[in-house]
This record gives C-alpha cells, structure tokens and sequence, in this order.
C-alpha cells in the first residue's frame, strides 16, 4: 500500500480527494485581555496563561513562549491554532469538557475563508501538486510547526478540522496523551519528522464523509521519523481507514492499543521516500515491537495505493516492506473483508496479520526514491488469531498479475494460537 499523503493529505492511498476549503475569518475568536493572559508574568520555569470561556487559545498562544503552560477552561472553542517554533504545554479540563472544534462540514469545499498560518502554508509546500487556492484544507486544531522545545498536549477534545486534531513537524519531545478527536480529515493525533514521540491513552473516532470509502487517514499517525524513540500506547481508535499508521519510521512500540471497525487496525509500512519536511530523504522504516494490542473487526472498506488501484478491508495488522520488526501477544480476531454494493472487489490480502513485500506501481514514486526494500526479519510470536477471513496469517509471495514479490530473509512464526494461514503451515 502505498501512501500518498503530505503529512496525511490524501492523493491516492486513502482516496483521493477534491478539496477547496475555506474557512470564515470571523470564526478566530477575539483576542485575550492582557489581564487574563498571564499568571506570573515569564519567570525561568515558565509561566502558566489562562484561557477562559469565549476568549482565543491563538491568542494566548502567540503571547506565550516556549516553555510556557496554557491552561484551557471549559468550552467549545471554534479554532485552528498554529505554534510556530514554540514548544508549550497546553492542557485542556478534560476531553469532553474543552473542546477545539471547526464548524461542521461534510466536504471541505462547505468551508468559508480565512487568513492562512505558517502551519498551513508549510503543509501546502510540502505537496507540490496541491493548488494554493485549497490551501485551508491544512487546517488542523492544535499544529506545532519546528517547536523549539518539547511539546505536551492533554485534557481535551478536536473535532472536525480538515487536517489533523493534534499534529507537529520536526519536535524533539512530543506528548500527546488523554485527549480525543472526532471526524477528522487526516489525522487524530500524529507526528512527522520528529523523535522522543509518546502518543498514549487517546480516543479517537472517524467520521465517513465520503461513504463508503473515506473516513479520515488514521486516527494516530507517525512518518518520516528516523530514530523516533516512539511510544503509541493504550490509544483507541474506531471508524478510520487506519487505526494507528506507522510510515517510513524507525525505532519504538505500538502496545496495548485497541482498533476496531477500520480498514486496517494497525498498518506498519515503510515507503518508498520520506515526504516531510522534503522528499529526497529515506527511512528504512522497522526497528518497533507491536504487542499486546487488540485489534477486532477491522472492516471498513477502502481505496488505496498512489494510483487508487487498491481495495482494501478486513486487515487486523499489516506489516509492509519494513525490516526488524516484532509482533508479539497481540489479540486478532473478527477481521473480515467487506465489499459495498457497487465497489470493485478487494486485491490488497486480507487476514489477521499480513506481512507484504509490495513493489511501487510503476510512475507512481517520487523522483529519486530508494527501494523500500523487502518485507524481511520478522517475528510473529505468542499471538491469539479467532475468527478472521479468509485466513489468520497470510504471507507474501509473487503472484502474476500484482505487485507483490517474495518475503526477506528472517521471517520466524512461533507459538501463534490460530487455524488458518496462507501458506499452510504458520500457526503453532
């Protein structure tokens, strides 16, 4: 499968889409009173900025400086916030309580105008077949572009924006943790670029806008991130094309998270070439342990790959064109391919656990991009398969007519309770 997203801007993959967004300017709210902005004015440790009902987190964060805490009370703030080279702390009274939300939309064409942000201009350069006349479709609810200093973000909720709720490029210390996101275009919660990443105990829940196929990227997100030093943990994600997606990435844990009714639970994928902050880079993406994870009834149906040549549905967790990656004591069960009335049917293999050795359709790779190499060093212990179709294990190999070629070296099966697999042989 093959991702055409700029930091989750869907060309192909997950459904191409048509966007012209636009966003009312009158939406950003008023700006703070000084009086109500600081607690202790900018002390060495940092001072704390309070946002009340009806005044502007933008605003609080442009007063703030990096180090600093924001503090947002309860309420539904109607915001797309950009931090610029600052790393805050920013923590809501709770997900459900504080909410940063973008009107309601079905198609992002719905949307008004607005004046655009470092945030989404950067996001536009990054797509170099993006129209500048769509450039609000970059339009997240908490993005921290190049922080300074390290990030931490919980106790609230995004919702609807058409980017991503939580996202940064190119942070050194990224804390995402107790928040939720609902109906976002990309991303719930993700990072690019970046290393000391955890995203943990978030909930985040996709909203289909263009049935039956797109329903958001994936709920939490990491790519083009070498040496990560990533923590996805204890997150929960329903009704996205991908419940957690790791892109072009090295080193670190996908544990204890729970992914259900997607299109795939739990897709790890090393791409052909990096995409932020530019596309001449390479992550070898692997280097991660996947365990202790449940991923149930991931059935979702969806469009995929770079040419929107693939049909993808009932994939529990997807190992592609990664190296050195570990897949132990998850729980895999109920998976099954789904096909809509009217769609084509599925080509991309559906099973509990898939490991794939997947060439680019040719003309579709960026200028320049290395081979992403075989699916190779592997290993699949301890795991409980039920239930899934049309197998519980399935295992690449050339097949006349695709794209997929032959597993690597290193691929080791061991103590997997399951029934079916394909080839037979690699239960037990």
């Amino acid at each position: 499968m093959r991702n055409t997203s700029k930091v989750g801007k869907v060309r192909g993959p997950w459904g191409a889409r048509s966007r012209a967004v636009v966003v009312a300017a009158g939406l950003m709210l008023a700006a703070l009173p000084a009086s109500a902005a600081v607690a202790g004015g900018h002390g060495h440790g940092g001072s704390t900025l309070v946002v009340h009902r009806g005044e502007s987190i933008q605003a609080a964060v442009n007063a703030a400086r990096s180090g600093d805490t924001i503090r947002i009370e309860a309420g539904n703030y109607r915001e797309a916030v950009c931090v610029d080279h600052k790393g805050l702390t920013i923590v809501g009274a709770g997900a459900g309580a504080t909410t940063i939300s973008w009107p309601r939309w079905n198609n992002v064409a719905d949307l008004p105008t607005a004046t655009p942000t470092p945030c989404w201009e950067a996001q536009e350069a990054a797509d170099a077949e993006d129209d500048p006349s769509t450039l609000n479709d970059d339009v997240s609810g908490l993005f921290f572009l190049y922080p300074d200093a390290p990030v931490t973000v919980s106790g609230l909720t995004t919702k609807n924006h058409p980017a991503s709720g939580i996202a940064t490029w190119g942070a050194n210390g990224y804390a995402v943790h107790d928040t939720a996101g609902i109906g976002h275009e990309r991303y719930g919660v993700m990072a690019a670029a970046s290393k000391n990443i955890s995203m943990s105990n978030n909930h985040e829940k996709g909203v289909t806008r263009a049935a039956p196929v797109y329903a958001g990227t994936a709920g939490v997100g990491l790519q083009d991130s070498d040496a990560a030093a990533a923590d996805i943990l204890g997150n929960y994600v329903e009704g996205y094309n991908l419940g957690v997606f790791v892109r072009e990435s090295r080193g670190g844990e996908i544990a204890g998270n729970t992914v259900t009714g997607n299109c795939v639970g739990i897709l790890f994928f090393d791409d052909s070439a990096t995409e932020v902050p530019n596309t001449n880079g390479h992550v070898h993406g692997g280097d991660f342990t996947i365990h202790d994870n449940t991923s149930v009834a991931n059935n979702r149906y969806c469009i995929a790959g770079r040419d929107g040549s693939q049909r993808v549905s009932g994939v529990g967790v997807s190992i592609t064109n990664a190296d050195h990656v570990k897949v132990v004591n998850n729980t895999i069960t109920g998976n099954h391919p789904v096909v809509p009335a009217g769609e084509a049917p599925i080509n991309y293999p559906p099973a509990g656990l898939n490991l794939i050795s997947f060439a680019p359709p040719p003309g579709t790779s960026p200028p320049g991009a290395e081979d992403p190499g075989l699916v190779e060093h592997i290993k699949v212990i301890g795991n409980h398969f039920a239930d899934n179709q049309p197998v519980d294990i399935w295992l690449t190999r050339p097949i006349p007519g695709t794209l997929l070629l032959e597993p690597g070296p290193g691929i080791v099966f061991r103590d997997n309770q399951c029934t079916t697999s394909d080839p037979a042989g690699l239960c037990g």
